[in-house]
């Protein structure tokens, strides 16, 4: 089913500060979660019950925080290159932070 795909601005300011090549990565799985509603692993994983990551491997370990607002909107609340095993538990509460902002 196809969604509605917003990027916070934050997030999209985040988004920007990765190499082109990094950037159309994200593009083509954003286009993938918009026109079939969902991604499957290894592109996605569900953080929790709100929240669920877009995963690139480039150079790096990329990742893009996203959440569901009502039946046709999908909402990129964050982005950053993963350090560690886990997802880092700043990145999730910031993207918890400005999903509240937007319910």
């Amino acid at each position: 089913m196809k969604k509605v795909l917003e990027i916070d601005e934050r997030a999209a300011k985040e988004l920007a500060t990765f190499s082109e090549e990094v950037q159309a990565k994200f593009v083509a799985l954003f286009q993938i979660l918009e026109r079939d509603g969902f991604l499957r692993e290894p592109f996605a994983k569900r953080i929790n019950s709100r929240v669920f990551e877009v995963r690139v491997r480039y150079q790096g370990q990329w990742r893009a925080f996203y959440a569901y607002l009502e039946k046709t909107r999908i909402l990129v609340l964050s982005a950053f290159q993963k350090k560690t095993q886990k997802a880092p538990v700043k990145e999730i509460k910031t993207a918890e932070e400005r999903l509240r902002r937007y319910k």
